[in-house]
């Protein structure tokens, strides 16, 4: 801790500071990144201007914010689930709001994204189990150690439906652990953060030469589609467009 100050007090015989011996020092308070001074001023500005909640999604979230959370925690989501998450979103979750506004229905929490995460990942083959061939909700890993994220910039369409066209025939076969291991392998370093409705949504890449980016996706089912944006540049992007919307009118 550091106290300001001290070095323009001009020493004088009738001044006596006391008590400095017992201050106590506390951990440097997280300083707020550009970024989430940004991201709350636009979401601020776009309350101001959408007061009827025309936007898509903006019922649900009403341009609030959730409490923020520790970093602790964000750090103990990492260990258990084998993954790094962006530091776009750990400023996010840790600065501005674990979860609230964002595009469409709103930006998830930490919580809401491991229960989403489950089920892009768990195979009946999980490594970290409590019981056999129950994965463990809280352990399950999230990246594939040694394996590249299938979502990278060499993705191409041929690439994914030749993913699709096994896994299909994978499941048509009733080889539920084969197919349950390579579904999870084609979400490998992906971790939803965005609902967007009908199975579909936002996903943050967390690993490979697209960490940090955007991608939206449907399950299964199209490729998904890179935003060609890092995530706070693509969240920034979204209030800006609404408040440039409602200023016009």
């Amino acid at each position: 801790m550091e106290i300001l100050g001290l070095d323009k007090i001009k020493r004088s015989d009738e001044i006596n500071i006391t008590g400095l011996d017992k201050i106590k020092t506390q951990p440097d308070l997280p300083q707020m990144s550009p970024f989430a001074v940004e991201l709350i001023n636009l979401v601020n500005r776009a309350r101001e201007l959408d007061t009827e909640l025309k936007e898509f999604g903006a019922s649900m979230h009403q341009y609030q914010f959730d409490p923020v959370i520790p970093l602790s925690k964000v750090r103990d989501f990492e260990q258990r689930h084998k993954i790094k998450l962006p530091q776009g979103y750990v400023d996010f979750l840790t600065q501005v709001g674990n979860g609230g506004a964002g595009p469409d229905y709103g930006l998830y929490s930490l919580e809401r994204m491991e229960e989403e995460a489950y089920y892009d990942h768990s195979t009946s083959v999980c490594p970290y189990t409590k019981v056999k061939s129950e994965p463990d909700y809280d352990t399950l890993p999230y990246t594939i150690e040694g394996k590249e994220p299938m979502v990278n910039s060499m993705l191409t369409l041929p690439k994914w439906e030749n993913w699709y066209n096994i896994l299909h025939q994978l499941g048509e076969s009733g080889d539920e652990e084969a197919w349950s291991k390579m579904y999870a392998e084609g979400y490998n370093g992906l971790v939803q953060i965005v609902d967007s409705g009908c199975c579909t949504g936002y996903m943050l890449v967390c690993s490979g030469d697209m960490c940090g980016e955007v991608v939206f996706f449907r399950h299964e089912m199209e490729m998904p589609t890179p935003v060609n944006m890092k995530f706070e540049d693509w969240v920034l992007q979204h209030f800006k467009r609404i408040a440039a919307k409602y200023e016009r009118h």
